[in-house]
Formats: C-alpha cells, sequence, structure tokens
C-alpha cells in the first residue's frame, strides 16, 4: 500500500462524512450551513479522486522497474502521454521510442494484415486479406 493510497482512503473517509453532515445539516433549521460542507465534501473527494490516481501511477513505475531489473535494463523513460497512461502497452501516433529500448522485432509482424502484406511491404496481399489495401513501392 502507497502513501496515496493511505490518504486517498482517509480523503475518502472525510468527503463521505461530510456528506452525511451536510444531509443532516439540510434537513435542520439550519439548511444555509449544509452549503460549505458540501463544498468542503466535494473538494475532500477531489482530492481523494488525485491520490488514487497517484497510487496507481507509483504501480505501474513500480512494475516498469521491476520488469527492468528482471530483464537486465534500464528502466524505460516515458515517451509519450499515452505510453505513460497505458503502462508501457502502447504508443502515441507521435511517439518517439523510450530511450534504450530495443524496438520489437515482431511488432510490424503482428500488425501486419496478412504474411504476403508483411514480405511485400504492403504492395500485394493474399486474397484472403480482410484490408487488401495496397501501398507504393517506392514508400
Amino acid at each position: 500500500m502507497t502513501h496515496y493510497l493511505r490518504r486517498a482512503r482517509g480523503l475518502t473517509a472525510g468527503a463521505t462524512l461530510s456528506s452525511g453532515t451536510a444531509a443532516y445539516l439540510a434537513t435542520t433549521r439550519t439548511p444555509l450551513w449544509a452549503v460549505p460542507v458540501v463544498y468542503v465534501a466535494a473538494v475532500l473527494a477531489w482530492c481523494a479522486q488525485q491520490d488514487y490516481a497517484n497510487h496507481r501511477q507509483a504501480l505501474v513505475e513500480h512494475e516498469q522497474a521491476r520488469r527492468a531489473a528482471l530483464q537486465g535494463a534500464e528502466p524505460l523513460l516515458p515517451c509519450c502521454s499515452v505510453w505513460r497512461h497505458s503502462g508501457g502497452d502502447v504508443h502515441g501516433p507521435n511517439c518517439t521510442r523510450p530511450h534504450g529500448a530495443a524496438p520489437d522485432p515482431a511488432a510490424e509482424l503482428n500488425s501486419a494484415c496478412c504474411s504476403e502484406g508483411f514480405v511485400s511491404r504492403g504492395t500485394q496481399h493474399e486474397t484472403t486479406c480482410p484490408t487488401r489495401t495496397t501501398r507504393s513501392s517506392a514508400a
């Protein structure tokens, strides 16, 4: 458990108690006192949500460092926001590869629509190919 999670749980409990207090105050003779208590509950809930997000980010960074240590490589530096939010699984369209990471040789083959399209670099396709979009051979 990270300190973010511990603090987020405390803030969630505070937001819940504040919401209950606001509901009680709304039913008493002083309903206007419920307005600032609702505001406090909203701020506490927002802070808890931020700490839950920080907790998830810390877990992702820890997992990436663990994987890098098992592979004997240095931890990968984030290269784009898509990579950061996907835990290092997906890269954005304008992404530069992370420093120190070797390109995956099977990635292009796995993303190819058919084996003939992979071999011909998109100029020819098999008859069963779902896309059959031909690229120029000049590319």
